[in-house]
């Protein structure tokens, strides 16, 4: 059965399928079960050509909101992270993976500046691998499991007013994903915008 991360409850797992669907010469959107979210991650960014970048988008604080005249959450700050190069998608990954892929409440996205391509993972783990040419990366998730489909059925897709789904924020050991942009700050992470969720 399809697997979510432990940040993420949607109302029916059991419809999901692990398939993906081509939009030609844009992307490839996917549906990938938990356990295997690192491992292709990995592949699709190690394949990339650099320099690299990485993207980490997260929700802002009630304080914040109230600044910009809110009294709910309806931002996410987008932080920025330039001029990587694998090893170091591979240091980031290896001390903050965990939390980034189990959480529900963030986004993130690494690219190449080079060739253009990316991978969002985006709210409740829906992948999207950006390309001129999406099809160089169906080996990749076939080798995975992944079959291809003419229209994909997403966790969006089983969402209504009765059955919504959940996204909560992870923390292991008093780190979670604000943290860790405090700690990429050190690094160069730097906000570059904040944006309407």
């Amino acid at each position: 059965m399809f697997q979510t991360a432990p940040g993420v409850t949607i109302p029916f797992p059991e419809k999901i399928q692990e398939q993906f669907q081509v939009y030609e010469g844009q992307l490839i959107r996917a549906n990938i079960s938990f356990e295997k979210l690192r491992p292709i991650l990995t592949e699709f960014y190690q394949s990339l050509p650099e320099p690299l970048f990485f993207v980490l988008q997260m929700p802002l604080s009630i304080q914040e909101e109230r600044q910009l005249g809110c009294d709910e959450i309806l931002h996410q700050e987008v932080c920025y992270l330039d001029g990587q190069t694998r090893e170091q998608m591979d240091s980031i990954f290896r001390s903050y993976g965990q939390i980034l892929l189990e959480d529900g409440m963030s986004q993130f996205a690494i690219a190449s500046h080079a060739s253009h391509e990316e991978v969002f993972i985006q709210k409740y783990k829906l992948a999207d691998f950006y390309s001129p040419s999406p099809r160089r990366f169906i080996p990749l998730l076939q080798r995975y499991g992944l079959t291809e489909t003419s229209h994909l059925f997403t966790v969006w897709d089983t969402f209504s007013q009765e059955t919504p789904g959940e996204c909560r924020r992870i923390a292991r050991e008093e780190l979670d994903v604000y943290a860790i942009a405090e700690r990429l700050k050190e690094k160069g992470l730097y906000r570059a915008k904040i944006i309407e969720d």
